[in-house]
């Protein structure tokens, strides 16, 4: 049926333009405007004595329109919410791992070039200053997703920020080698990260 077709076209270029909620309305006030038409137009029929079947085959045309227009923005939402899901999971581990990099980067630049026992307070305030930053980076970035009525910015733990500077803080300051310190700094960054990033990824999409 032609009708069912503009469903789809109007379905189509909503979804095109991301629009989920025009697509909704637009869909749902087509089908309203078609039962209407088909409406007038039996009333304004010549024959005043039309069978009623006639009309009630009408009704079943547009409720089998109906029918199919829901398996449409069914199927529609459902990839739109898998597509979501795949994009907020990458995003989390991205910046995670962006997080990781900057952290251990700026830490080890200050072990290997910077006299860590007589800067001890401004380093300590710089690494704080860059741990905040970092985070609420994160946050920012994850407040644009919502996934199953959360918003997964919320299930970041402020706590974090702490105990990643003191983890830093303490390996930075516990008087081993160089390499030795960069080495458990790496290690103790990418295991918090990781708690991190299955924490969120636990509480958003395992409930």
């Amino acid at each position: 049926m032609d009708d069912f077709s503009t469903v789809n076209n109007i379905v189509g270029d909503s979804i095109r333009n991301s629009s989920y909620i025009s697509c909704i309305i637009s869909s749902l006030v087509f089908i309203t405007y078609t039962l209407i038409i088909k409406v007038v137009e039996y009333f304004k029929s010549k024959d005043k004595n039309k069978p009623i079947i006639e009309i009630a085959n009408t009704m079943k045309q547009v409720s089998d329109n109906i029918v199919k227009l829901n398996s449409v923005l069914d199927k529609t939402l459902r990839d739109a919410e898998k597509k979501e899901i795949s994009k907020c999971k990458n995003t989390i581990n991205l910046a995670f791992s962006h997080f990781a990099n900057v952290i251990s980067r700026e830490c080890i630049d200050i072990i290997i070039n910077n006299h860590i026992n007589t800067n001890k307070k401004l380093i300590t305030e710089n690494i704080t200053k860059l741990v905040t930053t970092e985070y609420y980076k994160i946050y920012s970035v994850l407040s644009d997703f919502e996934i199953n009525g959360s918003i997964v910015s919320a299930k970041l733990e402020k706590d974090w920020i702490n105990q990643t500077i003191k983890s830093i803080i303490d390996i930075m300051y516990n008087g081993q080698e160089t390499v030795t310190r960069i080495s458990q700094l790496n290690n103790r960054i990418n295991v918090d990260i990781n708690n991190y990033t299955t924490h969120i990824e636990n509480k958003i999409f395992n409930n």
